[in-house]
């Protein structure tokens, strides 16, 4: 069990201290794990998911001395003893329903150094410093955005702790956390709340009879906000956080700057894999207070696993619209009759209609009243702009559950007559092609200004799906690509045209090409182990075979060309991996024309460094792999 001493020195009358323990923990790790670091989103678990977690915290100077106590004639107002902490906190939680999860947090104090001379408080023994069991419940919005309620105790574990004072019970905080999501890029996020104390009585030293200089804390409304983006190329998000906290009610000015708390942190959330999270991150201080150090610093990992338990099915309707415009339409007049998935258990529905760009099926704001289920949608969309048209609907089944705005049926159209587009140029049949230039028009080239379009091997494209297609392109410019990097096989390029007026070729109907690529050569591969030693561009006699062997194959039947391509694993700088590429593949080149007498004029070299790998770069079984180079024979 850990203990706090609070030494008084009697010379001078009363005396400055120092804490570190449960009150410095301005760091608690949201135990959800979910978009942020210690800023609550309103994102739960979804149930029976688990995460385990483990973070440990450094701080430095983590109190401030009180702004009025003196020792042994010193003024040691707003100085700070020099101390340092090492924490770390262990925590569990599970999904208990769709929006809401629960938790426990075990902080423990590992070491900590305190240099103060003076009257303080430090840690007589290590370990555990509270129990802290947590829950969350969203009672508004999704993934991408929402409100949420927490409700948190802290149970002090810690012996003589002149922050919470004799006897103290336990501790109550609620809050109220919103996030939303900015631009499909950033996620924004806030909490506010309340905490509640049951402060025990002032200590008094055993060896003195004299009360510590120390008032128990009283309760304080807390505060925090954070920021959040994604780092693409690193699969990371940055996280900017601010937490403070603010005394309520009356008192001493020093008790109520020591409860006063201001920090600053910037951290980095990576994914490891898709169940284990990394984080790490620095923090310092923007006021003179209680838990906001000098210097912070903490690494921590997540883990999350389940199901582990059976989850229910959902058991909401799922609405159906009937007889909806598809594709380019010039129907203003609708009526469209609305079911269900299960027609047997249907009763109701709920609606809305308008601009693609303008609706947002997810939000509750403009659906209509509930309408009975045998009552169709009547409406005239005339006055909507010609473009994307979206319809949102909700069902209601016969024991009054409602399919989740979180879960909506959707249904889109383009308005007008909707442009397609017609892609030229582009190779048929099987195709050693690889630097492409396609125009693009439309089959009414009149009424056309601008295309968007993606290509790749056939079975990873989805072409109605508009994730990865590329930003507008005006209409006069070509597709302009190399798919060198995409494997032989099966080739799907999808294009979707814009008209004049503004109306887009739907991607529920886009225009797609198909065609199957070939090498166009022979490949032949030798791991650079083989040829070369580690980190060496010099051949060794163990390569010789090998190359003996190239020749052989090479020589069989007439060539026309021979590209000989150097490749490495990722260790090192992009420039030191491309140059090591060069000078092998110009090694290996050299050495084929001096021995067997190839021909010059028809052996090119290129130097691929790391970026085209043949294996994951992750292990050294995969690196060895990747240290190789390739002749490719484009035979006559």
């Amino acid at each position: 069990m850990n203990k706090i001493i609070a030494l008084v020195l009697l010379a001078a009358s009363v005396a400055s201290a120092n804490v570190v323990g449960t009150d410095y923990q301005n760091f608690n790790p949201d135990i959800s794990a979910t978009d942020f670091t210690t800023v609550h989103s309103s994102e739960t678990l979804k149930p029976c998911m688990c995460n385990l977690g483990l973070y440990l915290d450094y701080t430095q100077n983590t109190l401030t001395y009180s702004d009025v106590y003196y020792a042994t004639n010193n003024d040691l107002t707003g100085t700070r003893a020099n101390d340092a902490l090492l924490g770390a906190h262990l925590y569990a939680s599970i999904g208990l329903t769709e929006n809401w999860d629960a938790g426990i947090a075990l902080p423990f104090v590992v070491t900590s150094h305190n240099e103060d001379p003076f009257g303080v408080s430090y840690f007589d023994e290590y370990g555990l410093t509270e129990v802290r069991p947590m829950t969350k419940y969203r009672f508004y919005g999704d993934d991408k955005g929402g409100m949420a309620v927490i409700v948190s105790a802290n149970f002090n574990t810690i012996k003589e702790n002149p922050f919470t004072g004799s006897s103290p019970g336990p501790t109550l905080n609620i809050e109220f956390a919103a996030d939303t999501t900015v631009g499909g890029d950033w996620k924004l996020g806030g909490n506010i709340g309340y905490r509640i104390r049951n402060s025990g009585e002032q200590l008094v030293d055993d060896q003195t009879g004299l009360k510590v200089p120390f008032i128990p804390f009283g309760n304080a409304f807390i505060y925090s906000a954070a920021a959040a983006t994604r780092l693409a190329f690193l699969s990371s998000d940055i996280v900017l956080e601010l937490n403070g906290s603010q005394p309520s009610g009356s008192g001493a000015d020093s008790v109520k700057t020591a409860q006063q708390a201001l920090e600053l942190g910037l951290g980095l959330r990576h994914d490891w894999s898709k169940t284990t999270l990394l984080q790490g991150g620095v923090g310092t201080k923007l006021a003179e207070a209680q838990a906001t150090p000098d210097v912070r610093a903490y690494a921590g990992i997540n883990f999350m696993f389940g199901p582990v338990c059976d989850v229910e099915p959902e058991t909401y309707p799922i609405a159906v619209v009937k007889n909806h415009p598809v594709g380019g339409s010039g129907v203003t007049k609708l009526r469209m009759p609305v079911t269900a998935i299960d027609p047997a258990d249907y009763e109701a529905y709920r609606w809305k209609i308008g601009s693609t760009p303008k609706t947002n099926c997810y939000k509750e704001e403009m659906y209509t009243d509930e309408i009975e289920g045998n009552m169709p949608i009547i409406s005239n969309i005339e006055n909507i702009p010609d473009g994307g048209i979206t319809l949102c609907a909700v069902a209601k089944n016969k024991s009054g559950n409602w399919q989740p705005f979180t879960n909506p049926t959707i249904v889109k159209w383009i308005k007008g007559k909707a442009p397609v587009a017609v892609v030229q140029n582009h190779p048929t049949g099987v195709s050693d092609a690889i630097d492409l230039s396609m125009p693009v028009t439309a089959v009414d080239p009149a009424d056309y200004e601008a295309y968007r379009w993606k290509i790749g091997a056939t079975p990873d494209m989805n072409c109605t799906s508009e994730v990865d297609y590329s930003a507008e392109t005006p209409g006069t410019m070509p597709i302009v690509t190399n798919i060198g990097p995409i494997p032989d096989g099966g080739i799907t390029l999808c294009a979707v045209a814009k008209s004049k007026k503004q109306i887009w070729q739907p991607f529920s109907a886009p225009t797609i090409v198909n065609w199957t690529k070939k090498r166009g050569y022979e490949l032949f591969r030798i791991n650079a182990s083989v040829l070369f030693d580690f980190d060496k561009d010099e051949l060794q006699q163990r390569s010789f075979y090998e190359l003996e062997k190239v020749n052989t194959y090479v020589s069989k039947k007439p060539w026309a060309r021979i590209v000989i391509e150097g490749h490495t694993d990722s260790i090192g700088t992009d420039d030191y991996n491309v140059d090591l590429s060069k000078r092998r593949s110009e090694r290996v080149k050299n050495y084929m024309i001096k021995k067997y007498k190839w021909d010059a004029k028809k052996l090119k070299t290129q130097f691929m460094g790391e970026k085209f790998p043949v294996d994951t770069n992750a292990t050294d079984a995969g690196r060895a792999n990747n240290r190789r180079v390739e002749f490719k024979v484009f035979r006559r």
